[in-house]
């Protein structure tokens, strides 16, 4: 999800909350800023935190010509947000090209979240079609890497993607680690790591009990840990473009020490996430019973108009208050009073 918040956090929260609900109340609706699509659920590495569970490709995993007409004609006509494309592994689908050529020809920014193995493959493709917003998945030094993704050289080959993403001309690569009970204590060593790669930014998430998360619910970090990831991301800002991503919730007044714009979470009011086989989801939770519908049966603009109310109406609790992540939300780990203290209280 840390492309989705960087790309609506640059919608200032303040604006969407009144115009937004002006708008509900109209019977009308603000287009999405981004949209994320799940192109497949394959992938060649076996994460223990994988939001899709992703390993083997999904039944039904929607074909080329489905992805052109029932996503991409429909961003057109939504006025074109930014169509973020993940996994899986996005780019072990074989007509990953012809999509991406096809989105740009209708004049489609796009995005993409790769694990890095398989970028320095696309080198072309990606010179002639760069992503505006590439994250690449960097989760700890390289032996702490390689165990945490299932797969030694991985960490090798993220740098090498992150290299090949500015050479040719992706404007912003970030790099993105998932903070764990593991892991935690080992950010700060991170740090020059990251520095050196040459990636534009930082992005710290955290870990969310989703898809394959939810087999490991040890994960998460102690309330210590969160406190102090929270700390050492709010000191490097000062040297580094660090930011935490929207799994830690509002910092509320502190907002401004940990991310560039105020927190809002953009679940089913600025973006939402097209699963592989074509449900649209709030974010990105495995939970088909959050579906607001099926691109086969019913066009994605239709979906975005009609559906996701309870995330646009107040008095929905998590739902509608975007103070906290509705992923974490959902699954009973409200964390921001933990990781920001006073600030969050004052949130609000």
């Amino acid at each position: 999800m840390g492309l989705l918040h960087r790309l609506y956090a640059r919608a200032a929260p303040e604006v969407w909350e009144t115009e937004t609900r002006l708008l509900h109340a109209l019977r009308l609706v603000r287009r999405p800023v981004a949209v994320q699509w799940i192109v497949t659920s394959a992938c060649d590495l076996h994460c223990p935190h994988c939001y899709s569970s992703a390993g083997k490709r999904t039944p039904g995993e929607l074909s080329t010509e489905e992805a052109k007409r029932l996503i991409v004609d429909e961003l057109v006509a939504l006025g074109r947000p930014t169509l973020v494309l993940a996994g899986g592994e996005l780019l072990l689908r074989r007509d990953i090209p012809e999509i991406i050529a096809y989105a740009c020809e209708q004049g489609l920014e796009w995005a993409m979240h790769t694990h890095g193995g398989h970028v320095p493959k696309f080198r072309s493709l990606l010179a002639r079609h760069p992503p505006s917003l590439a994250a690449i998945s960097l989760d700890g030094e390289r032996a702490q890497h390689d165990l945490f993704r299932g797969k030694v050289g991985s960490f090798d080959a993220a740098l090498a993607a992150i290299r090949v993403l500015k050479e040719t001309g992706c404007r912003e690569v970030v790099a993105g680690t998932t903070v764990t009970r593991q892991s935690a204590d080992r950010v700060a060593d991170m740090f020059p790591v990251v520095a050196a790669s040459g990636a534009d930014s930082w992005g710290l998430h955290l870990f969310a009990p989703e898809g394959r998360g939810a087999e490991h619910m040890a994960l998460f970090p102690t309330p210590e840990q969160l406190r102090r990831v929270a700390a050492f991301a709010r000191r490097k800002r000062a040297v580094f473009h660090v930011e935490l991503c929207n799994e830690w919730g509002s910092a509320g007044a502190d907002d401004r020490y940990y991310r560039d714009q105020p927190f809002l979470c953009g679940a089913g009011r600025i973006s939402c996430v097209i699963g592989a086989s074509g449900e649209v989801l709030p974010c990105t939770t495995t939970d088909l019973g959050e579906s607001e519908g099926n691109l086969r049966e019913r066009p994605l603009r239709d979906i975005w108009a009609r559906g996701f109310t309870r995330f646009r109406q107040r008095g929905q609790g998590v739902c509608s208050d975007g103070k906290e992540c509705w992923l974490q939300s959902r699954n009973g780990n409200g964390c921001r009073e933990q990781a920001f203290g006073g600030g969050a209280r004052r949130a609000g």
